[in-house]
């Protein structure tokens, strides 16, 4: 079967027949095609961008072209969300010491959120860690802010929920924040090192 990527027609050794959606094409054509240098970044057809919930819609196959990027920059622009997730986790602290007062259920229900989203920032670097050049710190900073988040899932008592929140979390968000950009420029530093 041949697929355009980049605008370029490929041959791939892949059996289309045995996989029911395209989602489960781009999986394997990323995996065989693209690792470890490249990821898809978008799929088009006639030069439009398709959204990722209508790729199963999509029958034929030898219409779509997939836009690649480079593993890095997709990982730079993932870090660079994760520091604006961790912009709205500080304001998600006060939601949750406004509704510790009224409503612990709401209070937990914001304290999960805080929780997924800082789990989903430091998922990013370790998948990406290999991808990175060398930062130094890295571990310690994952485990400083790993430990922060088990903490504040542990905690039961509304006091101490309050004090945690209001010191020790969030000088281990602001910390780790600095520690993504620190990332960021490493990055920035190193690509301008290679070209």
């Amino acid at each position: 079967m041949k697929v355009k990527i980049d605008g370029q027609e490929k041959s791939l050794n892949i059996k289309f027949k045995e996989h029911k959606t395209l989602k489960e094409i781009l999986r394997l054509v990323e995996f065989k095609c693209l690792f470890p240098d490249k990821v898809i970044k978008k799929v088009e057809i006639k030069g439009k961008p398709i959204s990722p919930d209508m790729l199963d819609y999509i029958e034929e196959f030898s219409d779509i072209n997939i836009i690649t990027d480079t593993t890095l920059n997709f990982l730079k622009r993932h870090i660079e969300f994760s520091i604006i997730a961790l912009d709205s986790i500080e304001n998600a602290v006060e939601s949750v010491m406004d509704s510790l007062e009224t409503s612990e259920e709401l209070a937990k229900l914001h304290i999960n959120y805080i929780v997924d989203s800082l789990l989903k920032t430091v998922e990013i670097l370790e998948k990406g860690n290999s991808f990175f050049p060398i930062v130094n710190g890295s571990d310690e900073a994952i485990i400083d802010i790993e430990e922060k988040i088990i903490k504040l899932s542990e905690m039961e008592e509304k006091e101490e929920i309050v004090n945690f929140l209001q010191k020790d979390f969030i000088e281990g968000v602001e910390k780790w924040k600095d520690f993504l950009f620190k990332v960021l420029i490493t990055i920035e530093t190193s690509s301008r090192e290679t070209h």
